[in-house]
């Protein structure tokens, strides 16, 4: 089921998980949302959460972007410094 709250979409669903349980979640992927971090989804347990999550994203967006950049800035040094020599 579709939902959408301060005009970000996310979706509600029910599965059984692996052990027979029945279970509940929330899930985002609005790539509206999540454009400039690298983060492509994330999930919330309840619908408070997952509006809490949607404000957090939308009320600290420069904070957030700040992050990124910061990890982009550490990633490439770390690169430049050891390359990717055996990492894969």
């Amino acid at each position: 089921m579709n939902m959408n709250y301060r005009n970000t979409e996310y979706s509600y669903h029910e599965w059984i998980t692996f052990d027979g349980n029945q279970a509940t979640g929330y899930h985002c992927d609005d790539k509206e949302l999540l454009k400039g971090i690298n983060t492509t989804s994330f999930g919330a347990t309840t619908k408070a959460e997952m509006h809490s999550k949607i404000d957090d994203y939308i009320d600290n967006k420069a904070e957030h972007l700040e992050w990124q950049a910061q990890y982009n800035r550490a990633e490439a040094e770390y690169y430049e410094k050891y390359g990717t020599v055996n990492e894969f």
